[in-house]
């Protein structure tokens, strides 16, 4: 088995396995419109940047509505932008790269909001938002040597360093979105969900 297919496969069964979790969560018809919502508003700011190589609050959006809302739709959330996103951007092999990236952001939103019992301020956020929008490009990164390369370890370091300006980019703008609205995306996700 290739790579690919063999990348392909588990992320269709990741991405699966989450949207099952998603399904059996129950969601009522508020949470279930919220998540449409947010995955549109996530898929629309990373178009309305798209002149800005890499400076999209796609990831913050996904961070903060696994914060307000839990793993679950978290998950939904980032996989639904990444996929609807890409009917603007173009669909193909790193579609499914950036659902699973953007679903395991919701994720690890949800875990945050955890480990700070639902209390964070608005530059502890920012400064997280720094790691996980590098996580976010070194995963597409990564996705790029699998799907790309001959899959050699100099492969993935050229993989790997050749993304470093974009990776910063998308960290400091994580970062600046996180500043500028995510204490307020996060009251009025939680205002709405309630």
């Amino acid at each position: 088995m290739s790579w690919q297919l063999g990348s392909g496969v588990l992320l269709v069964l990741a991405l699966g396995a989450g949207f099952a979790w998603y399904e059996r969560t129950g969601a009522d018809a508020r949470v279930v419109a919220l998540v449409a919502t947010l995955a549109a508003f996530a898929a629309l700011g990373r178009i309305a940047f798209a002149a800005l190589p890499n400076v999209k609050p796609t990831t913050d959006i996904v961070l903060i509505s696994g914060y307000a809302l839990g793993g679950a739709p978290g998950f939904a959330v980032g996989a639904l932008a990444g996929l609807t996103s890409n009917f603007f951007f173009g669909q193909g092999p790193w579609t499914p790269w950036q659902m699973a990236a953007w679903g395991a952001t919701g994720v690890l939103g949800a875990s945050l909001a955890t480990l700070t019992r639902k209390r964070i301020g608005r530059w502890p956020l920012a400064l997280i938002c720094l790691p996980v929008g590098f996580a976010f490009t070194a995963t597409q990164d990564f996705g790029d040597w699998v799907n790309y390369s001959d899959h050699s370890a100099t492969q993935l370091g050229v993989y790997l360093g050749r993304g470093v300006g974009f990776d910063v980019v998308h960290a400091a703008g994580c970062f600046a979105f996180a500043l500028a609205f995510g204490p307020a995306l996060i009251r009025s996700i939680q205002r709405f969900a309630g």
